[in-house]
């Protein structure tokens, strides 16, 4: 049996064709929000749309940005490592935080490092209180990579979001910052 879901958009329009007008802003709140704060919690349904919808963009934009950073044969996330290694600075960064900062497995930071050492952008040197530690870190060419060309790959990344007017990109991005993603061991 096939389930059919219903947005709230879907629930309301359905029995009042006015209201679509009632939107705040056209294809980001609908309906109005009495509609949105009877429903305070959003049915599992429809937060499984989202769920889905957020999968379907991550793994696009992750295709699309391979493209984009062809050049340096990186991915998204090791480009985002590079990015990170760079606002640490010469302090460098162990594994475990950098895997907190770009919210992936620890494991996953290791494999951006060891991509980043192989291409001679990072290196890895001993904590400098706790030898058992290992701090990342850019080298030179690095640096001097990030410094001419990480603007404009931040820009063709930044790209692959089309063309959404800056009120739709703040709203986005508060939207996406709401998401929390707990590990459940």
């Amino acid at each position: 049996m096939a389930m059919r879901n219903h947005s709230l958009l879907d629930r309301e329009v359905a029995g009042n064709p006015a209201a679509m007008n009632a939107r705040v802003h056209p294809g980001w709140f609908a309906p109005g929000t009495d509609v949105l704060e009877a429903e305070r919690t959003p049915s599992p349904d429809v937060l499984f749309d989202v769920f889905t919808q957020i999968i379907k963009i991550a793994g696009a934009l992750d295709r699309n940005a391979s493209d984009a950073l062809e050049e340096l044969n990186l991915t998204a996330g090791a480009f985002n490592a590079l990015v990170e290694l760079g606002k640490v600075g010469e302090e460098g960064i162990a594994p475990s935080e950098l895997a907190r900062r770009l919210a992936v497995a620890r494991r996953t930071a290791t494999l951006y490092v060891d991509i980043l050492t192989k291409h001679g952008w990072a290196v890895r040197e001993a904590h400098p209180v706790d030898r058992r530690m290992v701090l990342a870190r850019l080298s030179e060419p690095g640096k001097e990579l990030l410094a001419r060309d990480g603007v404009k790959y931040q820009s063709r990344l930044a790209e692959l979001l089309g063309d959404i007017s800056p009120v739709q990109a703040e709203r986005l991005r508060q939207l996406l910052g709401q998401i929390m993603v707990e590990s459940r061991v």
